[in-house]
This record gives C-alpha cells, sequence and structure tokens, in this order.
C-alpha cells in the first residue's frame, strides 16, 4: 500500500513538472508546507490553502543579456513579460490539479501586501524549500543554472504530491566576490546580518541565510530613478543591481563549479 501511495505522488509531481517545463518553465520543484511553517501568521501555505499538502514552486529564468542592460527600460519590460509568463503558467498548474480532483490555490509575483513589503507566501523560501536553489546574501534565491537570474511562481494544493530536499550546501560565497551585492547597491539597503538578530537557520550556513535588506530605502531608491529617467513603465524596477553582479550565473564572471566546494 505504501509503496502505491508513494507512486502516485511522484507520478502526479512528475506530470505537473513536466507540463509546466513543457510550457517554459526552467525550474521546478515541490515544497513541503512544514518547511515554511515558521512564517509570520497569514503568511504560511495552511493559512492560503487549509489542508495543504505541497507547494509546487517553478522558475523562469531573465535573459542574461537584458539583466546585464539593467537599469535600463530593457530590463523592466523583460521583468513584465517573464510575471505575466508566470501568471499564464500559474493557471495551467493549477487547471491540472484541479482536473484530478485537488483543491489548488496560485501565488504570482504581483501577490503582495503592499503595506509590509511582503509577498503573501514567500516564493523565494518556497524555492529554496524545494530543493532548487539557496539564498544569496542579497536575499535572492542563488540556483546552480542560473544563480539569482530567475522569476518564481507557486501552486498550494491539497495534492499529497512528494517533496523535494533542500540542497545541503549554499551557492553564494561572499569571500571570493567581496561582497559585491552589498558593496554596489546604490540605495545602500543590504547589510549582513547581526549573529544575535536571529536563530541558527538564518546565520551562515543555514537554510534561511542572507542579509538584512530595508525594503523601504530600496523601494524609495527605485521611485526616485523612476521620476529622474522618466521612465513610462509604472511597474519598473529601475535598479537590480544586486542582481546583475552577483557572479553565480552570471557566464562572464561566474564562480567555476569546483569552487563551491
Amino acid at each position: 500500500m505504501g509503496s502505491d501511495v508513494q507512486k502516485k505522488e511522484s507520478g502526479l509531481a512528475s506530470r505537473i513538472g513536466h507540463l509546466l517545463i513543457a510550457e517554459g518553465a526552467d525550474l521546478f520543484g515541490v515544497a513541503s508546507p512544514e518547511l515554511l511553517s515558521a512564517a509570520p501568521e497569514g503568511f504560511r501555505p495552511q493559512d492560503l490553502l487549509p489542508g495543504c499538502k505541497a507547494v509546487v514552486v517553478y522558475g523562469k529564468r531573465l535573459s542574461d543579456a537584458t539583466v546585464e542592460s539593467t537599469p535600463s527600460r530593457l530590463f523592466d519590460t523583460m521583468y513584465a513579460a517573464t510575471n505575466s509568463f508566470i501568471e499564464l503558467l500559474m493557471l495551467k498548474a493549477s487547471d491540472a490539479l484541479i482536473r484530478e480532483g485537488y483543491r489548488a490555490v496560485a501565488v504570482g509575483p504581483h501577490s503582495l501586501d503592499n503595506r509590509l513589503f511582503r509577498g503573501d507566501l514567500s516564493q523565494k523560501h518556497a524555492a529554496v524549500a524545494a530543493g532548487l536553489g539557496r539564498f544569496g546574501l542579497q536575499s535572492l534565491v542563488l540556483t546552480p543554472q542560473f544563480g539569482p537570474r530567475q522569476r518564481w511562481g507557486t501552486v498550494l494544493t491539497d495534492a499529497p504530491l512528494r517533496a523535494n530536499a533542500p540542497l545541503k550546501t549554499g551557492l553564494c560565497q561572499p569571500e571570493k566576490c567581496g561582497q559585491a551585492c552589498l558593496r554596489s547597491c546604490p540605495a545602500r539597503a543590504l547589510s549582513e546580518r547581526k549573529a544575535e538578530e536571529t536563530g541558527p537557520d538564518f546565520l551562515p550556513g543555514g537554510l534561511w541565510y542572507y542579509g538584512n535588506v530595508e525594503k523601504g530605502a530600496c523601494r524609495a531608491y527605485r521611485a526616485e530613478r523612476k521620476k529622474e529617467l522618466d521612465w513610462a513603465t509604472a511597474g519598473g524596477h529601475a535598479c537590480a543591481v544586486c542582481l546583475k553582479v552577483c557572479p553565480v550565473g552570471n557566464r562572464r564572471t561566474e564562480i567555476a563549479p569546483g569552487q563551491l566546494g
């Protein structure tokens, strides 16, 4: 009986993954809701979908050449188009789960509490929990394939999908890049996390380790830059320098695989 259940869990997860990859996703994984249960109340998988058993996570890569142009209208256009594409995939994955008789709640890139500057579900934490990457100092998820150069979408479901295990080691090596993201941030919004600020999982080597981010400073800087540049894109990024300078996933400056330990 146990073997049959495991086959069903693995088989459905595989079908959803094949669907998303066939439709244009570049990354796919499944996270256990339990790994995300330490999120603030109201922002946990079970808060958004009571009885949630799995978090489907998928990613779409960003064009390297366009990332390297940022800050630019070209990057803004790609960023917005990628978010729209992720929303389309979100519908396809949800529909597939619903057709199998399960419930599904999709969380797209625009699902955001604007007052708290917090997504309704932390898609970055979900991606790490699904074994797709680990956090970098700039709080972006770094993947072995693309570094920080991807956007994420998630679908919560009560389908019993087999979850992936998180990656055991991180990809961020600030001692090798000289903390490029922190040094390059024009808003000075990034800083190292102090040891006494949180628990062991958030310290160097921990699953949730990343630096402090002053979200208000980041947002204020980008808003001012958009005014200066007179950009027409209302939701434009006007920065993303911390993504651009990261050597992980950057084909021109990438740390050699053998250096990742």
